[in-house]
C-alpha cells in the first residue's frame, strides 16, 4: 500500500505513525511518501536548545485530561521523560486589570468558580459580580443548539465575569473573539453541565476541575518532554520509515481516478493507493474542489487567525517584580497588544538553566491581526513598553524569540461542529481519502493526535475492504 502523507505537522505525523503500527500488526507492507511546504516536519513545533536551556517557541506541554497525547508519548518511548508543571511553586493565574495585577481566585475555572470561599474573597471582581454568580442556579437552560461563548457566560454569569476572566480565558486559548466562538465546538462540558445540573455553579462545586492551589489553566494537567516538544516530531518522523521526504514540495492538485489518487506537486503527478491530507482546512478545501465539490466547499468555510509568539530571557538577578505565579492575562478591555505572558521558567524551571527568568509572550489573533505583520522591531518595542507596565519595572532582555505563526489557529465558528460531522459525511464516500488536523476535532495536542489516528484507522479499513 503506497500512502502520501500531505502536511508534517503532528497530526500528519501521528497519522503516518498510527497507520505504520496498524499495517505492522495486520501484515500490510506500506511504503509512506511524506508531502511538506515547508523546510522541516513540525509545523507549530519549535524547540530552541542553548547552553543549559531549552526554550519552547511553539506550544510548550500537553494536557493529560484528554489522553491521546500521553498515550502517544508512551508509545514513542517518552514516558519516563515526562515533567510536570511548576512543581513546589504557587500554581496562580494572575490578571492584567486597572492598571495592576490581581490574583485569579483559586479554584476558578474558565468561566466560572468551583471553589467558593477564594471566590468570594476575591480582589478581581465586584461586589454585584459576585452576588450574579451566586445567582447563576436560577438562570433557565438555553434553547438554542449552538450559541457563542460570550453569549453562555453572560447570560449564566453576567458580564463582568466574561470581560475579566473567561473572554482572556478562552479567547487566549484560541486566540479568537469568543462573541464569535462556538461554545458546543470549543467548551461542551460547560453545555453538558448546563444541561445536566441545570447549573454551571453547582456543576462545578460538586465536581471540582482543577487542583487545591490552582486556578485558570489546569496546570497540574500539563506534561512536557524533558529534551523539549521536538522530541515528538523526532520521534514520529523515526516511527513512520517514510520512503521520502519532500520538504518545500507543496501539493498543488488531488485527483482521483478509478481505483488510485494522483498527487500533483513540482514533481509532477504522483499515484498513491491513499491520501491523508493534514493540511488546514481550507487548503485541503481547495484541493479537493474537482473531487467533491460540496466537501471543498465546507471544509473552505474555516477561517483562520494569526498569532506572534515571543520568548524573552531575562537574567535572574537583574528581573523585578515577578509574580509568584505561572501565568498573566489580559483583558482586550485594558486596550494592550498581549493577550497574554506564559511565566515559562517557572512553570519549566528544570529547562531554563539556572539564574534565568524566561517569559513566553502571545500577541495577535482576531482581536488585533495587525500584529502578525509587523516587523520585529515593532515587536520588541510593544513587548518592551507593556512588560514594563505590566510588572512595574522595565526589565531588559538579553535575547528575545519571536516567531510569527500565520493563519495556523483555526476559529471554531458558530455552526462548526454541524458543519465539520457534514464534511466527515462526505469524507466518507471516498475510499482512500482521509483529512486531519487542528479544524476538526479540537485545537490542542491531545487533539491532533486523536485526529492524526482517526485518519489512519479510516485508510486502513478503506484499503482492507
Amino acid at each position: 500500500m503506497k500512502v502520501a502523507i500531505v502536511g508534517a505537522g503532528i497530526s500528519g505525523l501521528s497519522s503516518a505513525h498510527y497507520l505504520r503500527k496498524l499495517c505492522w500488526e495486520g501484515g500490510v507492507p506500506l511504503e509512506l511518501v511524506l508531502f511538506e511546504s515547508s523546510v522541516c516536519p513540525g509545523g507549530v513545533f519549535d524547540t530552541v536548545k542553548k547552553e543549559d536551556m531549552i526554550l519552547e517557541l511553539g506550544p510548550d506541554s500537553f494536557i493529560t485530561s484528554k489522553p491521546w497525547a500521553l498515550d502517544l508519548a508512551r508509545e514513542l518511548g517518552l514516558g519516563n521523560s515526562l515533567v510536570g508543571v511548576g512543581y513546589g511553586r504557587e500554581k496562580n493565574t494572575f490578571v492584567y486589570y486597572g492598571g495592576e495585577l490581581r490574583s485569579l481566585p483559586e479554584g476558578f475555572f474558565l468561566m466560572a468558580p468551583s471553589r467558593l470561599l477564594p471566590f468570594l474573597r476575591s480582589r478581581l471582581f465586584s461586589a454585584g459580580a459576585k452576588l450574579r454568580v451566586l445567582f447563576e442556579p436560577l438562570v433557565p437552560r438555553g434553547g438554542r443548539e449552538d450559541e457563542s461563548i460570550r453569549s453562555f457566560v453572560e447570560r449564566r454569569f453576567g458580564r463582568e465575569i466574561f470581560d475579566k476572566a473567561a473572554q482572556p480565558l478562552l479567547g487566549g486559548i484560541y486566540m479568537a473573539d469568543p462573541e464569535k466562538l462556538s461554545l458546543s465546538a470549543t467548551m461542551p462540558q460547560f453545555l453538558e453541565m448546563e444541561r445536566r445540573s441545570g447549573s454551571v455553579l453547582w456543576d462545578l462545586l460538586r465536581n471540582p476541575p482543577t487542583s487545591r492551589g490552582e486556578s485558570g489553566a489546569r496546570y497540574g494537567l500539563f506534561l512536557t518532554p524533558l529534551e523539549g516538544m521536538s522530541v515528538i516530531i523526532e520521534r514520529l518522523c523515526a516511527s513512520a520509515e517514510f520512503a521520502r521526504q519532500d520538504f518545500e514540495t507543496p501539493v498543488l492538485s488531488l485527483k482521483k481516478s478509478e481505483k488510485r489518487w494522483l498527487v500533483g506537486s513540482e514533481r509532477g503527478e504522483e499515484e498513491f493507493d491513499a491520501v491523508v491530507l493534514s493540511t488546514r482546512a481550507d487548503t485541503a478545501g481547495q484541493l479537493l474542489s474537482n473531487v467533491d465539490p460540496q466537501l471543498g466547499v465546507r471544509l473552505s468555510g474555516v477561517h483562520y487567525v494569526s498569532s506572534v509568539v515571543a520568548t524573552l530571557v531575562f537574567e535572574e538577578k537583574d528581573f523585578r517584580g515577578l509574580p509568584e505565579g505561572l501565568g498573566i492575562i489580559i483583558p482586550s478591555a485594558e486596550k494592550m497588544n498581549l493577550v497574554a505572558c506564559s511565566l515559562y521558567s517557572s512553570k519549566f524551571p528544570g529547562k531554563c538553566g539556572s539564574g534565568k527568568v524566561v517569559i513566553r509572550c502571545f500577541l495577535g489573533g482576531e482581536l488585533n491581526p495587525e500584529a502578525a505583520l509587523w516587523d520585529e522591531e515593532k515587536i520588541k518595542a510593544v513587548l518592551k513598553e507593556e512588560l514594563a507596565q505590566i510588572f512595574g519595572f522595565d526589565n531588559h532582555p538579553t535575547e528575545i524569540y519571536i516567531r510569527k505563526y500565520p493563519m495556523s489557529m483555526p476559529r471554531f465558528a458558530l455552526g462548526h461542529r454541524e458543519e465539520i460531522s457534514r464534511a466527515m459525511h462526505r469524507l466518507s464516500r471516498h475510499s482512500g481519502l482521509a483529512l486531519c488536523g487542528s479544524a476538526y476535532h479540537g485545537v490542542g495536542i491531545p487533539d491532533c493526535a486523536r485526529s492524526g489516528d482517526l485518519a489512519a484507522r479510516k485508510i486502513y479499513a478503506d484499503m482492507a475492504r
